[in-house]
C-alpha cells in the first residue's frame, strides 16, 4: 500500500499546474510549453474535472475570475485560447464531457484512435445510418464538407439551423461532432452581430498528420497512453474520476489499468489521507 497525504498531493499539483508565483506562465510560448507538458488542460478550473487550467498557470495561483474584462491575466487567457489553436499548435474544443479542453498535439492521435473514425471524409455516414450521429450533426458536418471552414454564423445558415429555435440543436451538434473528433475550432471571426465567433472545419482536413499517426496506434495503446499521461499530471485519481472524465466503458478502463499495473507503470493500491481506491503513476509515488 502506498500512502500520500493530502498536503503532499496538493503541493505536487500546485507545482505541476504552475499554481505558484515563480512558475507562472508569462508568454504565449510558455503557455504552449505548459499545455504540451500537461497534455490535457481546462481554460478555467472546474470543480468536476481534475485538470490544470491555463488561467491558473497564467495567474501563478488559484484566483477567482474577475467580473471586469480589462484584467491583464484574463486578457492573456482569452487571447491565447484563440491564438494557439489558430496556429494549429494545440487542440481546443469540447472533446471531453462536451466541455472545452486543450489537448496537446502529441496526445491527439491517441484520442483519435479511440474515436471510432477510420480517417475518411465519409466516416460520418456509417454512424448516421446506425443511429449514432444526429440529423443536426450530419447537417453541420456536410456544410463544412461542402464549403470548407466556416464561422458559426455562416455554419448555422448552411446547416439550415439558423433560426433562434434551432440554437440549442446547433450547439448540441457542434459538441457531438467535437466529441467525435469530426470537427475542430480553427480560428475566430467577426462575422456575427457581436463581432466574435469561432470558425470550424473538419478535423481530418485541418489535422491530417494526427489522423495518419492514429492509424499506427491500437485502441489498447491509445487508452494506456492517455491514462499514463493524465496520471503524470494529476499524480493520482480514482477509477470513478477516470471514468467520469474520459467517458469510457468500464471494461476499457479496467483492462487498461490491468495492463499498466502488470507493466509496473501504475500502482492501484494508493491511499490519500484516509481515502483509498486511488491509482497513480508508479514513478511519481513514494
Amino acid at each position: 500500500m502506498v500512502h500520500l497525504t493530502p498536503e503532499e498531493l496538493q503541493f505536487w499539483r500546485d507545482a505541476k499546474y504552475r499554481r505558484l508565483p515563480h512558475l507562472r506562465v508569462r508568454s504565449e510560448e510558455e503557455a504552449l510549453a505548459f499545455l504540451n507538458d500537461v497534455g490535457l488542460a481546462n481554460l478555467f478550473s472546474a470543480a468536476d474535472m481534475e485538470l490544470p487550467s491555463l488561467w491558473e498557470a497564467i495567474c501563478g495561483g488559484t484566483r477567482s475570475i474577475p467580473e471586469h474584462h480589462d484584467d491583464y491575466e484574463l486578457g492573456l487567457t482569452w487571447d491565447w485560447k484563440d491564438t494557439l489553436p489558430a496556429r494549429k499548435a494545440i487542440l481546443y474544443g469540447k472533446f471531453l464531457r462536451k466541455k472545452p479542453v486543450f489537448i496537446a498535439l502529441d496526445l491527439a492521435p491517441h484520442f483519435y484512435a479511440l474515436s471510432g473514425n477510420f480517417g475518411e471524409l465519409d466516416d460520418y455516414l456509417q454512424e448516421y445510418e446506425e443511429g449514432r450521429l444526429s440529423e443536426e450533426a450530419k447537417r453541420v458536418y456536410e456544410a463544412l464538407l461542402a464549403h470548407g471552414a466556416l464561422p458559426t454564423s455562416h455554419l448555422r445558415r448552411e446547416a439550415r439551423l439558423a433560426s433562434k429555435d434551432n440554437a440549442p440543436r446547433f450547439d448540441r451538434a457542434l459538441a457531438e461532432l467535437q466529441m467525435g473528433f469530426k470537427i475542430v475550432k480553427v480560428g475566430i471571426s467577426d462575422a456575427n452581430r457581436w463581432g466574435y465567433c469561432y470558425v470550424y472545419d473538419l478535423f481530418i482536413r485541418q489535422f491530417p498528420e494526427v489522423v495518419r499517426q492514429s492509424r499506427d496506434i491500437s485502441e489498447n495503446q491509445a487508452a494506456d497512453a492517455i491514462l499514463a499521461r493524465y496520471l503524470a499530471t494529476v499524480r493520482v485519481a480514482t477509477p470513478a474520476q477516470l471514468l467520469r472524465l474520459f467517458g469510457w466503458e468500464p471494461w476499457r478502463l479496467e483492462r487498461s489499468l490491468e495492463r499498466l499495473a502488470r507493466a509496473g507503470v501504475v500502482r492501484t493500491d494508493v491511499r490519500v489521507g484516509e481515502e483509498g481506491d486511488f491509482v497513480g503513476l508508479a514513478s511519481l509515488l513514494p
